[in-house]
């Protein structure tokens, strides 16, 4: 199985064009951290949170072994060598070559979150300094006021009843390590039917390598509890459906974070009165939904409609594991499937396998053929930043359907820049949906008193 270091050079080797063994030297660059007293060096820790799942970090040092220092605030640099400088205050993040300070106030902490973000995807690519990275743009002016959060909902309680996060890797973790900056009460229960794999350390905010092997939502809640004073956090090791099984009447709220196109389509068939979905694309983008029924706008199973590629993607994960591919559709691997591919790969335990998903065994087993096909590349892991990124913007999707502002229901953000706000839109209904034109639908809708 994977580590967290090879999932890393994974992505990289995929952006580059180069060997996993190049990628992995790539990557092995030392980060020095400097930071001004006070609450600036506790928002490097924030930044250190996030960038250390994939460069090494380091906030101790004289500077002499480290191929880049962060600079931030009104400090002097430790290093001779190259040198990035960021600052914030409660109105932005200024990141550039050059020391350029602001005076205002501490930044909220979702905000803060969302700077250490943008942060890290500069230090990455200056760490790195491969041209064939995504372009960062510098200097770097974020003011949190494009991130679109209504006047005053930092500080507003929202109240969860019959919430549910469907998924516990990366994005959910995300998403609840920006959310417990906010004001949150009520329930939510994380659902999921994995495992943890070592190869998630790499992304997911809360793990450590001791929760190896445990399930999945039960790690995320177990770890992310202590952040949440007022919210309940409900492990259950069972995937959304199962758990909505026999209810006679739909959640009230789901935070959708699972990878697959087809399942997110499944989720809203499962009708929920609010759904709130964040997704990566590779490291490419982070795409962010909302609706609450009944809609005169996109559903979630429009956003993410039937692709040509969904099944190419599941044929080369059919062939390369030597099964069915209407058992791939499954999504998880149980006892049969786990003997079919054992024969293939007498290396692997199929005891250990079962309740794998089927694409996280095919990235893990055909790495190379996952960095040389459109269809592998699809399932690679993007680094933490960007899985971080699309919590965050999971969070304020949640803090503008909370708080009444319905203006748009997609956003397409680039996670080594910075989101613009006008790139928000109101996406229209798809022709030919299948939950939207349905003929069943508005009537079900309706009898839920929606």
């Amino acid at each position: 199985m994977t580590t967290a270091a090879q999932q890393n050079a994974m992505m990289l080797a995929s952006l580059l064009g180069v060997g996993e063994d190049e990628a992995a030297e790539q990557l092995d660059r030392t980060v020095l951290l400097t930071a001004e007293a006070g609450w600036k060096s506790d928002w490097a820790l924030e930044l250190a949170r996030v960038l250390e799942r994939t460069l090494h970090v380091v906030t101790e040092d004289d500077g002499s072994g480290c191929n880049l220092e962060i600079v931030i605030g009104k400090v002097d640099g430790r290093s001779t060598g190259r040198a990035i400088f960021a600052d914030l205050d409660a109105s932005g993040l200024l990141v550039g070559k050059e020391s350029k300070l602001l005076s205002g106030s501490k930044p909220h902490g979702l905000y803060g979150a969302a700077a250490a973000c943008a942060v890290s995807a500069v230090a990455i690519h200056s760490a790195i300094g491969a041209a064939a990275l995504p372009e960062v743009r510098l200097p770097m002016k974020f003011n949190f006021a494009d991130l679109g959060v209504p006047p005053g909902a930092l500080e507003r309680e929202i109240v969860l009843r019959d919430a549910f996060v469907a998924g516990a890797g990366a994005v959910a973790h995300g998403f609840l390590h920006a959310a417990r900056h906010l004001v949150l009460s009520g329930t939510l229960t994380v659902v999921d039917p994995k495992t943890v794999k070592e190869g998630v350390l790499n992304r997911c905010l809360y793990l450590e390598p001791e929760d190896i092997g445990s399930d999945k939502a039960a790690a995320l809640v177990g770890r992310a509890k202590t952040d949440f004073a007022g919210l309940a956090l409900v492990a259950d090791p069972r995937d959304l459906r199962e758990v909505l099984k026999g209810r006679t009447r739909p959640p009230e709220t789901v935070f959708v974070t699972v990878d697959s196109r087809a399942t997110r389509r499944s989720i809203q068939n499962e009708f929920p009165h609010t759904t709130i979905d964040a997704s990566t694309t590779d490291v490419s983008g982070v795409i962010v939904h909302s609706n609450s029924l009944p809609t005169a706008h996109a559903c979630l199973a429009c956003i993410y409609s039937h692709v040509p590629e969904e099944h190419s993607r599941e044929r080369a994960i059919a062939a390369g594991l030597g099964v069915d591919l209407d058992v791939v559709r499954k999504g998880f691997i149980d006892a049969d499937a786990a003997g079919t591919i054992n024969k293939k790969y007498p290396q692997i335990d199929p005891d250990a396998i079962v309740g794998s998903a089927f694409d996280s065994l095919f990235r893990q087993l055909c790495a190379q053929q996952a960095l040389t096909t459109p269809e592998g590349r699809q399932i690679l892991a993007p680094f933490a930043f960007v899985s971080a990124w699309a919590g965050i913007l999971m969070a304020v999707e949640m803090l503008r359907t909370f708080n009444g502002e319905c203006s748009t229901n997609y956003w397409r953000v680039d996670p080594w820049n910075l989101p613009i706000a006008r790139a928000r839109v109101m996406r229209k209904k798809l022709a030919g949906c299948q939950f939207c034109f349905n003929p069943d639908t508005d009537g079900l809708i309706s009898s839920f008193g929606w």
